[in-house]
C-alpha cells in the first residue's frame, strides 16, 4: 500500500508539472513548492524506511511600486512555520534597504533557494552553526534590516550589510542575541565569483554578555555546462560553549547535460570536512552524491546519497557532555515541484 501511494503521489505531482505555474497580477505573484522523498536511514544503527513531505512552501511577492517590494513565505511539514516576511526598499540598483525576517547574508550554500540545490541536503557546516546554533544561526533567518546593492568599479561587486536581534521566539527559543553580519562579492571574470563573509554574534545570558565569531569565504566557477562551488568557514562554535572554535568546509562538483529539449540532467557530488569542537580530538567529514532530472520549469525527479565518517564529537554547552552531531547515513529519491 505504501509503495502504491508513493507511486500515485509521484504521478499526481508530475502531472501538475506539466500545467502549473506561478500566478501574477498587477505585480502580485502568488506561488507553490513542495518536496516529497522516500527515505532510507540509518541513524545511530537503526535503519528505517519512509515517505515523508520533507518541505511545502507558499509564497506572495507584492510589487507595491518600482522600488518596494513586500514577500511572504510559509513553510508547512510537522507544521507550519513563518520563512520570509520582508519588505524591500530598493531606490537604486547599489542602495537597497530589507526589513523584516530573511536570511542574515553569510554563506552562499545557505542563501541558496532548497529547489535548486544539486545536493538536496546542505551538509555538516550549514546543520552544525550556519543554519541554526543554540544561539541564532550564523546565516539561519532572523528579524533584522540589512543595506545592500550592485555596483561596478571596472570589476562587477555586491554588498550586505544587516543587523539582526531577533528574541528566538519564531524558532521557539526563548534568549537574546544580536548579530552583526556583512558580505562581499566580486566576479573576477564571467563565471568566478568570490566572496567574504562575516558574523560578529552578541549573546546575552542575564546579566553576561558572551560573543562569538564566524569567518567564511566562498567561490563558484562556472565553465560551460560544469560548475565548481567551494565554501570554508572558521570561529566560534556556541553550541559546544565559549570558547569552543571550529573549522571546516566543503567542495561541489556538478555538470548540465540537456538530454533534449526540455529535460535536463544534472549529475553532482560532495565532499566535506568539519571540525565543530577544537576542545574535542577529530574530526569528521562527508560524502554525498546526487542525479537530478529537470523536466521543463516545474519538476526535478532526485536520486541521492550520503554518509559521514570519523570523530563528529562536540561539546554541549548546556551540560558539558561530549557527543555526536547527528549525521545518518541515507539514500532517497526525492520530487521537487515548483508551480
Amino acid at each position: 500500500m505504501k509503495a502504491i501511494g508513493i507511486l500515485s503521489a509521484f504521478v499526481v505531482m508530475f502531472s501538475l508539472s506539466g500545467v502549473a505555474g506561478a500566478w501574477e497580477s498587477d505585480g502580485l505573484r502568488l506561488r507553490g513548492r513542495m518536496q516529497t522523498r522516500w527515505q532510507v536511514e540509518d541513524s545511530e544503527g537503526d535503519w528505517s524506511n519512509q515517505f515523508i513531505l520533507r518541505r511545502a512552501r507558499v509564497d506572495g511577492r507584492w510589487q507595491v511600486l518600482d522600488w518596494l517590494r513586500m514577500d511572504l513565505e510559509f513553510e508547512g511539514s510537522d507544521g507550519v512555520e513563518l520563512k520570509d516576511a520582508y519588505a524591500r526598499i530598493e531606490p537604486w540598483s547599489f542602495l537597497k534597504l530589507t526589513v523584516g525576517q530573511f536570511k542574515k547574508p553569510f554563506s552562499r550554500l545557505r542563501r541558496e533557494s532548497p529547489w535548486s540545490l544539486v545536493i538536496p541536503e546542505r551538509g555538516l557546516l550549514d546543520d552544525a552553526v550556519v543554519r541554526k546554533t543554540s544561539h541564532g544561526g550564523f546565516g539561519g533567518r532572523d528579524l533584522g534590516a540589512m543595506l545592500g546593492g550592485n555596483f561596478e568599479a571596472g570589476l562587477k561587486m555586491r554588498y550586505a550589510l544587516g543587523v539582526f536581534n531577533g528574541d528566538g521566539a519564531i524558532d521557539g527559543r526563548d534568549e537574546q542575541h544580536t548579530d552583526y553580519v556583512g558580505r562581499f562579492q566580486i566576479r573576477l571574470i564571467k563565471g568566478l565569483l568570490l566572496a567574504i563573509n562575516a558574523n560578529h554574534k552578541l549573546i546575552f545570558l542575564g546579566d553576561r554578555h558572551l560573543t562569538a565569531n564566524l569567518f567564511g569565504a566562498d567561490l563558484r566557477w562556472t565553465l560551460g555546462p560544469f560548475r565548481l562551488q567551494a565554501e570554508a568557514a572558521y570561529g566560534d562554535n556556541p553550541s559546544a560553549g565559549s570558547g569552543h572554535r571550529l573549522v571546516g568546509g566543503h567542495l561541489v562538483l556538478s555538470w548540465r547535460w540537456e538530454v533534449k529539449p526540455g529535460w535536463t540532467l544534472i549529475p553532482a557530488a560532495m565532499a566535506e570536512v568539519l571540525d565543530p569542537d577544537d576542545a574535542v580530538e577529530g574530526y569528521g567529514w562527508r560524502l554525498a552524491g546526487a542525479l537530478n532530472l529537470d523536466v521543463g520549469e516545474h519538476l526535478r525527479l532526485v536520486l541521492s546519497g550520503e554518509g559521514a565518517f570519523g570523530d563528529l564529537d562536540a561539546t554541549d554547552a548546556h551540560s558539558g557532555a561530549v557527543s555526536a552531531l547527528n549525521a545518518p547515513m541515507r539514500i532517497f529519491a526525492q520530487v521537487n515541484v515548483m508551480y
